[in-house]
């Protein structure tokens, strides 16, 4: 397959780089494939005539996002309508990654495809106003996904390592459930679903579930660090966007589809720390 990938520089395209390298990738800079510009795209797309095209860009950053509608809804929204064009005047297939955001945390048991949506943040609604946008392509799946960590790049991981190699003290959130998921693994995952041609919404998360505060705690086991570490609670650090208090996703579908991949979160994290390479 010949596969246009966006959002060159971030972690996700990073494990993709480094998983689907039987197939012909082209991963442009950010600069030449500028989703704020449909030009651009069509430019770009039309060029490389993908079988598939993977849209790894957004504006990922939350707190932003409420400061920043209009950029978050032009990246996270806007702009995947313009990849449609691109990708239907092209017969491609359009992977568009989503988030665990949609749903808004109120849930006592995993969230499934088809339950209500309803984002509490400008990041949850523009990510949202995506998939509606990619749900127009003829051939497309949409891949949500959570709590996205690797070796590489800037996470949860690398963001409480650092931090603890500073001797820092670190209080971290007790209160907000989810799932880890390793951008290896997501990446193996993808890589499938697009070969065999999996369609429709499909969560797509390392199985099992925690807390933050759960997941730097497992972090620094793995790693064999002592730290000074605590949990709080979500009220204890205001933020200007809502999370969702339990946004554990139910990938149960992906077996009905086809070849599901994705490990137990706390697995995933020790093939991390053990390989920083997949």
């Amino acid at each position: 397959m010949r596969v246009l990938v966006t959002g060159g520089a971030g972690q996700l395209a990073h494990a993709i780089r480094l998983i689907w390298a039987e197939h012909e990738l082209v991963i442009p800079a950010e600069s030449e494939l500028d989703l704020s510009r449909p030009e651009s795209i069509q430019s770009v797309v039309s060029s490389v005539k993908p079988d598939v095209l993977v849209n790894c860009a957004a504006f990922t950053q939350v707190d932003r996002c409420e400061s920043e509608a209009a950029l978050a809804r032009l990246i996270n929204a806007t702009a995947v309508g313009w990849l449609v064009e691109a990708c239907e005047a092209q017969g491609a297939m359009l992977v568009q990654i989503s988030t665990d955001y949609v749903f808004d945390g109120t849930a006592t048991r995993p969230y499934n495809e088809d339950d209500p949506t309803n984002p509490t943040s400008v990041y949850g609604r523009t990510k949202l106003e995506g998939e509606r946008q990619a749900a127009r392509c003829s051939r497309h799946l949409i891949a949500r996904t959570s709590w996205l960590y690797d070796a590489w790049g800037k996470n949860f991981l690398n963001t409480m390592v650092n931090a603890a190699n500073q001797g820092r003290s670190l209080r971290v959130v007790d209160d907000q459930r989810g799932a880890p998921t390793t951008c290896r693994a997501l990446a193996r995952q993808l890589k499938v679903a697009a070969e065999q041609q999996w369609q429709g919404i499909v969560h797509t998360t390392c199985q099992g579930e925690t807390t933050w505060y759960g997941f730097a705690k497992a972090i620094f086991e793995a790693k064999g660090m002592q730290v000074d570490l605590s949990p709080c609670t979500t009220a204890d650090y205001p933020t200007p966007a809502t999370r969702p208090t339990y946004s554990v996703l139910d990938g149960s579908r992906r077996a009905t589809l086809g070849t599901d991949l994705m490990p137990h979160w706390h697995e995933a994290l020790l093939n991390v720390v053990q390989r920083p390479e997949p």
